[in-house]
C-alpha cells in the first residue's frame, strides 16, 4: 500500500542511524523498567529498514521484559513489530500467530484502541498476500471498534484500507466513498501525513475513471501537503507521477514531461507501478513530440516488461493502450492489432472479474442475512427451552408441595383457591409503547436486528434531520447514510422515513 511505502521512503536511512545510536546509550543507562520495554520497542522499529533479523531480537526481549513486568501495553506493542518484522522476512504464518497472541491479549485487558490497531494491522497482512476477503474482514471490524469508541484515528486508517481493496476490486465509487470519509476525518484530527495518504488515493482513483482534472486536484492538494515533510523529494516521487500522468492526459505535455522527470530519480524498489506509468508516458511523450521514436518505443516497451506478468490489471490495461497507439503513430499496423487484442483481453479480464466479484458480495451479503436468521431463530428456541425447563421444575415442585400438604391442610385447601399452573411465559412483559425508539424492543421483534449505525440513524431521522446532517454528525458521505437507510427499510418493512418512525415506535 502507499501509506507503507511512504513510510519506508520518508525514514531515511541517516536519521535510523541517528535514532539507534541515541537509543543505545539510554539503553545502557536505563534500569529493566517500562521505559527500558519502550526503548527495545523502538530499536526493533529502526531495525525494520536495515536489519530484520535485529529486528526481531529487540522485540523479543521487549516482549520478556514487559511479561516479566507485567506490563500488557508493552507486550503487545512489542509483538507488533515482532509481527511487522516476520512479515517483512515472508513468514507469514509466524506474523499471524504473533498477532493472534496480541489480538487475545488485547480483548482480555480491554485495550479497545490497541485492539483497533491490530485489525487495520492484521488486515494489511492479508492484503499483502491477497487474501483479501480476510483483509476487509479485518478492516471492517477496525472500523467498527474505532467507530465505536470514537477513535478517529483508527477510523481513517480503516476507511483507508477499506477504499484500497474496493479500488483493487474495480468498486470505484465505494472507494472514493471510504477515501473521502477518511480525508474528512484525517482533516478533522489535522493529521498531515493522513491526508496526504487520502489525497494520494483520491488523485490515483480518479486517474483510473479517466477523470483527470479531479486527479491533478487531488495530487497538487497532496503535493502542498507534502512540501512541509522531511526529504520531500522522495516523499513526493509517486505524487509527481500521479500529476505527470494526469498533465498527459489533459494534454498539457510540457508540464506532465516535467512532473514525470522529477519524480523518476527518487522511486524506490517498491513503486513499479509508479515507475511503469512514468516509463510509459514519458515514451509516449516522445513520440509525440517527434523527438526521439526509437527511445519512445524502448521506454514503452520497458513499462510493459514491468507489468506484464503483474496483477495490476488497470495499469497493464493503460499501458497497453499506450502502447498500442504508439505502433499507430508510428505506422507498425501489425503491432498496433496485437496490442489492441492484447488491451480488448485484458478488458474483458477486467470485466469477468468486476462481475465475479459482485456476485461474491451479493452472495456474501445473502448467506450474512440468512445466518442471522438462524442465528435469531436458535435463540428464540434455546429462550423457549429455558422458559419450559424453568417451568417444569416449578410445576415438580408445587407438586411435591401439593402431596406433603395433602393431609393437614385439606380443608383449608379447600376453601382457597389453589394457585394456578405456572405462566408459560417466565420472563415480565415489557411496558406499554412510550411512543419513543426502543432499540431492543425492536430488534427483539427483527429477524435480522439493528445495527450500532443504523439505531443512530434511526434516532437522527426519528429528530427530523436530514441525510446531509446525518452525514455532518456521524462523519460519513450521504451515500453511506442512504445505504444505511435503504438496508434499515429492508429490515424494518418501511416504505418511508414517516413508516418508519411510525412502525419503530409501535413495535
Amino acid at each position: 500500500m502507499w501509506y507503507l511505502s511512504c513510510f519506508l521512503l520518508l525514514l531515511d536511512s541517516s536519521i535510523a542511524q541517528n535514532e539507534i545510536d541515541s537509543l543505545k546509550n539510554e539503553l545502557a543507562k536505563n534500569d529493566p523498567d517500562t521505559n527500558r520495554v519502550w526503548v527495545y520497542r523502538d530499536l526493533a522499529y529502526y531495525y525494520m529498514e536495515k536489519d530484520l533479523d535485529t529486528s526481531l531480537f529487540y522485540s523479543e526481549k521487549g516482549v520478556s521484559l514487559a511479561r516479566r513486568l507485567g506490563f500488557n501495553a508493552g507486550i503487545i506493542w512489542n509483538q507488533y513489530q515482532q509481527a511487522l518484522a516476520f512479515e517483512f522476512k515472508n513468514q507469514f504464518d509466524e506474523a499471524l500467530a504473533v498477532y493472534s497472541e496480541a489480538i487475545r491479549l488485547a480483548l482480555s485487558t480491554r485495550d479497545t484502541i490497541s485492539l483497533a490497531k491490530l485489525k487495520n494491522a492484521i488486515g494489511a497482512a492479508y492484503y499483502f498476500h491477497s487474501q483479501f476477503d480476510k483483509s476487509l474482514q479485518q478492516y471492517h471490524e477496525a472500523l467498527d471498534i474505532s467507530s465505536s469508541i470514537g477513535y478517529y484515528e483508527g477510523m481513517g486508517h480503516a476507511l483507508n484500507n477499506l477504499g484500497i481493496i474496493f479500488k483493487q476490486r474495480r468498486n470505484f465509487q465505494k472507494a472514493l466513498d471510504a477515501y473521502q470519509r477518511s480525508l474528512e476525518i484525517k482533516t478533522h484530527q489535522a493529521d498531515t501525513a493522513g491526508m496526504i495518504n487520502s489525497y494520494y488515493n483520491i488523485g490515483l482513483l480518479h486517474s483510473y475513471t479517466n477523470a483527470f482534472e479531479s486527479s491533478l486536484n487531488a495530487f497538487s492538494a497532496a503535493e502542498h501537503l507534502s512540501e512541509h515533510i522531511h526529504k520531500k523529494e522522495r516523499g513526493l516521487a509517486a505524487i509527481q507521477i500521479g500529476k505527470g500522468v494526469a498533465l498527459y492526459h489533459l494534454n498539457k505535455y510540457d508540464e506532465a514531461e516535467k512532473h514525470l522527470q522529477a519524480g523518476i530519480p527518487y522511486l524506490g524498489k517498491d513503486l513499479i507501478a509508479e515507475k511503469a506509468a512514468a516509463k510509459a508516458y514519458l515514451g509516449m511523450l516522445k513520440i509525440r513530440t517527434g523527438n526521439n521514436g526509437s527511445s519512445g518505443m524502448a521506454d514503452l516497451q520497458e513499462a510493459w516488461n514491468m507489468v506484464e506478468n503483474s496483477d495490476r490489471l488497470e495499469l497493464k490495461k493503460q499501458i497497453i493502450k499506450e502502447l498500442a497507439t504508439a505502433y499507430e503513430w508510428l505506422d507498425q499496423p501489425q503491432k498496433a492489432v496485437e496490442s489492441w487484442k492484447i488491451f480488448t483481453g485484458i478488458s474483458d479480464s477486467i470485466n469477468n472479474e468486476q462481475k465475479q466479484w459482485a456476485f461474491e458480495e451479493m452472495q456474501a451479503r445473502f448467506d450474512a442475512i440468512e445466518k442471522d436468521k438462524l442465528i435469531r431463530l436458535q435463540a428464540r428456541e434455546l429462550e423457549k427451552a429455558k422458559a419450559s425447563s424453568k417451568n417444569n421444575s416449578l410445576y415438580g415442585m408445587f407438586s411435591a408441595a401439593f402431596i406433603f400438604l395433602t393431609g393437614g391442610l385439606y380443608w383449608y385447601r379447600k376453601k382457597k383457591t389453589l394457585p394456578g399452573p405456572p405462566e408459560t411465559e417466565t420472563f415480565p412483559h415489557p411496558p406499554a409503547s412510550s411512543g419513543q425508539f426502543n432499540p431492543m424492543k425492536v430488534n427483539g421483534s427483527l429477524l435480522s436486528p439493528l445495527t450500532k449505525r443504523e439505531m443512530e440513524i434511526i434516532q437522527l431521522v426519528e429528530k427530523g434531520h436530514t441525510n446531509q446532517e446525518i452525514a455532518r454528525n456521524l462523519f460519513v458521505s450521504e451515500n453511506t447514510v442512504k445505504t444505511h437507510l435503504k438496508n434499515i427499510f429492508s429490515k424494518t418493512d418501511a416504505h418511508n422515513r414517516t413508516d418508519l418512525v411510525h412502525k419503530i415506535r409501535n413495535r
